[in-house]
C-alpha cells in the first residue's frame, strides 16, 4: 500500500457527489507500482500440534490491473471461524439511506428460525464448525464507458452446538422449571452469483444493472432432553432468491441529478418440521406420537421511482421522489399430528393459506433550507396502500408521514442535530395470519388476521465534537420512540407449550441513550475511548387470561478502553465493559454481567513477535464457582522473510475453559444455562507469501 485517502461526505454514486448531504467516510488505499497488474497473493496453512483434527486453510490470489482486477479467496477452517463473514456485506448490503436503495428492505419471511441462541461472547469459542468456502470476484473494464462486476462463492458449512439450560417460570400462581440438554446439528449449503454492470452513456447519465441468484439448504437435525422426554426435531430450510435491479441517473444540470430505479425480486422458503415427539396432550386432547409441518412464504415485489434532487446556489436542497412498491406473498402452513406414519388429526385452527397484497404508490417532498450555519430539513411522505387479504379483506389507508430536521453546525468542532418525524406503517405477512404456525419444539404462533397499520413518532437528538482524525471526537445521542399502536402478545404460557396471538395494543415507549468519547494523548502514545449507553422501554402483554400488564426493560452499560501506539517492543489494548438489565412485570429480574480484556503485543526482533489475549467474563447472579471464566490466547510469529515467509504457532483456549454459563432474564422466566466450548488446541501455521 502506498497511500491511504480519507474521502468524508462519500457518495457511492458519483454524479451525486457535492450534490446529497452525506456523512458517509470512505477509505481509498492506492497500491505502489511494483503491486500493480501482476498476480500476487497469500496461503496460509494450520494444523493441530497436540490438537485433535483442527485445521485452518486460508488463501488470497489477486491482480489489481489498469483495466481488469480479480480476487480470488478460499477458507477452509473447524476453528469456530464464519467463513462468510469476509463478504456477508456485499450478499446483503445495508444501504437503506441511498437514493436508489428501493428493495433493500425486501425479503420473505420464515416461520421458523432454530438459531441456536448463544451468548455474549466470542462466537470463535462456541462455533464447532467444518466450513468450506470459496469466492471469485472480479472488476472487468470491458471498455473506457462499460464496467463489469462479477461475485460468486459456494459455502458449506456443518456446525455442532451444545447447551443445556434450567429455564424457571413464574407467572401469577404458576412456578414450574423446564430442563434442556440440547445438542444441535446443522449442515448449510450456499451458492450465490451477483453480476453489477455500469455504463456511462455519457459524462452525466450512467446505466446501472444488478442481478443476483441465490440458493441455500440448511438441514438442522437436534437431540433434545426435555425434562426427560427424549426429543428429535428436524428442520429442512430453503431458500431461492432472484433480484433484478435498474438504476439510471441523469445529472441534467450541473447540481441536479434524476435518478430512475426498476427493481424485481423474487424469493421462496420452503420448510419441513419435524418433531418425533408429541407433547401436546394438554392443547389438542388426543393422542399420537410424532408431528409435522410444512410451510412455506412465497414473495414477489416490484418496484419502480423516480428521484430528483436539485441544490440550488444557496446550498438550498430540493428532493422529489415519486414510485410505486408491489408486493404479493404467498404463506402456507400445514399441521399434521401423526402416529408412526398414520395421519391422526389436521386440525383447522393450525393451517394457513394467505394471499396477501400489498400495493403502495407514494409522493416524497424533502427541502433543506441553509441559514449560515444551521440548516433546516422538512420532508412528508404521502403513501396510498392498496391492501388485500385473501382476495377477501380490502383496504385503501391513504396517510401522510411528516419528518422535520434541524442541523446547526456551531464551529468547525461542534454540531447539533434534532429531528422529529410521524410515521405509519402497514403490517408484514407475519403478523396478519390468521391461525397458529409451530414455530418451535414447544411453541405456537398466530397473527392477527386482519390488516392494520401502525402510528408511531420518534425523536432524536445528536451532538457531535470534532470530526474524523482530530485527537479528540466525541459523539452523543438521545432518541424516544413511541409506538402509539405496536404488536404485542396475548399468550397461554405452559410447561410443555406456549401460544402466543398477536394483539394490537396502544403506547409503548422506548428510550436510548448512547456516548462515546475518544481521546489521543500525544505524549505516551495512547488512545482512550469512553463509552456510557442505556435503554428503557415499556409495553403491555396479557399471559395466561389475566388483563393487560405492563413490562418494563431497563439497561445500563458504560466501559472504557486503552490502546497504545508504541513504536518500541510493546503495545497494549485494554478495556472493560459493565452491563445492568433489568425487567419488571409482576415481579423484578435483574443481573449484572462484566466483560474485560487485555491484550499485549510484543515485537522482540524483526523475526520474533507474538500477542497475548486475556478476557474475563462475570455474571452476578451466577454462583460464586461458576460467574467467573478466564480465557487466554497466545500467538507466536517468527518471520524468517518479511512479506514472504513466516511461521505462527496459536494456542486458543490455553485454560482449557470447557463451559459457560450465561444468565437472562424476561418477563415471564428466569434461564440460566450452560454452552460447551471448543476446547484447547495448538495450531501451527505457516503463511507464504507470492
Amino acid at each position: 500500500i502506498d497511500k491511504i485517502e480519507l474521502y468524508q461526505h462519500y457518495s457511492n454514486n458519483k454524479h451525486l457527489k457535492g450534490i446529497e448531504n452525506s456523512d458517509k467516510v470512505a477509505l481509498n488505499l492506492k497500491l505502489k507500482d511494483d503491486a500493480r497488474r501482476q498476480w500476487f497473493g497469500n496461503m496460509q496453512l494450520g494444523y493441530g500440534l497436540v490438537s485433535e483434527n483442527r485445521y485452518n486453510l486460508k488463501s488470497n490470489l489477486m491482480n489489481f490491473g489498469k483495466k481488469n482486477k480479480y480476487y480470488f479467496l478460499t477458507n477452509f477452517n473447524n476453528i469456530g471461524f464464519d467463513a462468510t463473514g469476509d463478504i456477508d456485506h456485499l450478499i446483503r448490503p445495508a444501504r437503506t439511506d441511498e437514493l436508489s436503495s428501493i428493495g433493500d428492505d425486501q425479503g420473505a419471511n420464515t416461520a421458523i428460525e432454530l438459531n441456536n441462541e448463544k451468548p455474549n461472547l466470542n462466537q470463535n469459542r462456541i462455533n464447532f464448525n467444518n466450513a468450506e468456502m470459496v469466492s471469485i470476484n472480479s472488476i472487468l473494464k470491458l471498455s473506457s464507458k462499460t464496467k463489469l462486476k462479477t461475485l460468486g462463492f459456494f459455502n458449506s458449512d456443518e456446525n455442532t452446538f451444545l447447551r443445556n439450560s434450567l429455564q424457571s417460570f413464574q407467572i401469577l400462581n404458576s412456578n414450574f422449571e423446564n430442563y434442556e440438554d440440547y445438542i444441535g446439528k446443522q449442515l448449510q449449503i450456499t451458492g450465490f452469483g451477483k453480476v453489477d454492470l455500469t455504463y456511462d452513456v455519457s459524462k452525466t447519465k450512467t446505466f446501472e444493472y444488478s442481478s443476483k441468484i441465490n440458493y441455500s439448504n440448511k438441514k438442522n437435525n437436534n437431540d433434545l432432553n426435555f425434562n426427560n422426554d427424549f426429543i428429535n426435531q428436524k428442520l429442512i430450510n430453503k431458500n431461492q432468491l432472484i433480484d433484478q435491479k435498474i438504476v439510471l441517473t441523469n445529472k441534467f444540470k450541473e447540481n441536479a441529478v434524476i435518478l430512475f430505479s426498476l427493481r424485481y425480486i423474487n424469493e421462496k422458503t420452503p420448510q419441513s418440521y419435524f418433531i418425533n415427539k408429541f407433547i401436546y396432550q394438554d392443547l389438542f386432547n388426543l393422542e399420537g406420537n410424532n408431528i409435522e409441518q410444512t410451510s412455506s412464504n412465497k414473495m414477489d415485489y416490484i418496484g419502480f421511482e423516480t428521484h430528483l434532487i436539485n441544490r440550488n446556489e444557496n446550498e438550498n436542497l430540493l428532493e422529489i421522489q415519486i414510485g410505486n412498491q408491489f408486493r404479493k406473498d404467498k404463506l402456507t402452513s400445514i399441521f399434521k399430528i401423526k402416529n408412526d406414519e398414520n395421519i391422526v388429526s389436521i386440525p383447522s385452527n393450525y393451517q394457513n393459506t394467505v394471499n396477501y397484497v400489498s400495493n403502495d404508490l407514494y409522493l416524497k417532498l424533502k427541502y433543506g433550507i441553509k441559514f449560515k450555519k444551521v440548516r433546516l430539513d422538512a420532508e412528508a411522505i404521502s403513501h396510498q396502500y392498496m391492501n388485500t387479504l385473501n382476495d377477501t379483506l380490502q383496504q385503501n389507508p391513504f396517510f401522510i408521514n411528516p419528518k422535520l430536521g434541524l442541523t446547526w453546525d456551531i464551529n468547525q468542532k461542534n454540531r447539533i442535530s434534532t429531528s422529529f418525524s410521524l410515521n405509519k406503517t402497514n403490517a408484514k405477512v407475519l403478523n396478519i395470519y390468521n391461525n397458529y404456525i409451530n414455530t418451535g419444539f414447544r411453541s405456537f404462533s398466530k397473527g392477527t388476521g386482519s390488516l392494520n397499520q401502525l402510528n408511531a413518532s420518534l425523536a432524536t437528538l445528536n451532538y457531535t465534537y470534532g470530526s474524523w482524525g482530530d485527537k479528540f471526537f466525541a459523539n452523543t445521542y438521545i432518541i424516544y420512540s413511541k409506538n402509539h399502536d405496536y404488536f404485542s402478545t396475548n399468550s397461554i404460557v405452559t410447561q410443555n407449550y406456549s401460544q402466543s396471538e398477536n394483539i394490537i395494543i396502544k403506547n409503548k415507549d422506548i428510550l436510548l441513550f448512547s456516548s462515546n468519547i475518544d481521546k489521543y494523548f500525544k505524549p505516551i502514545l495512547t488512545n482512550l475511548k469512553f463509552t456510557f449507553g442505556g435503554r428503557k422501554s415499556s409495553f403491555q402483554n396479557i399471559v395466561n387470561n389475566a388483563n393487560l400488564r405492563t413490562v418494563i426493560n431497563n439497561s445500563v452499560n458504560y466501559g472504557f478502553e486503552l490502546r497504545s501506539s508504541f513504536k518500541d517492543f510493546l503495545n497494549f489494548n485494554i478495556g472493560s465493559k459493565w452491563e445492568y438489565n433489568e425487567v419488571k412485570s409482576t415481579l423484578i429480574n435483574s443481573y449484572n454481567e462484566n466483560n474485560s480484556f487485555i491484550d499485549l503485543h510484543f515485537i522482540l526482533n524483526k523475526k520474533i513477535n507474538f500477542q497475548l489475549e486475556t478476557e474475563r467474563y462475570y455474571n452476578s447472579n451466577l454462583d460464586k464457582k461458576n460467574n467467573k471464566y478466564y480465557f487466554m490466547d497466545l500467538e507466536l510469529n517468527f518471520v524468517p522473510n518479511k512479506n514472504k515467509l513466516s511461521f505462527t504457532i496459536l494456542a486458543n483456549n490455553i485454560f482449557n475453559t470447557k463451559t459457560f454459563k450465561n444468565y437472562l432474564v424476561d418477563d415471564v422466566s428466569i434461564s440460566k444455562s450452560e454452552y460447551r466450548l471448543l476446547p484447547r488446541y495448538i495450531l501451527l501455521k505457516i503463511e507464504f507469501r507470492f
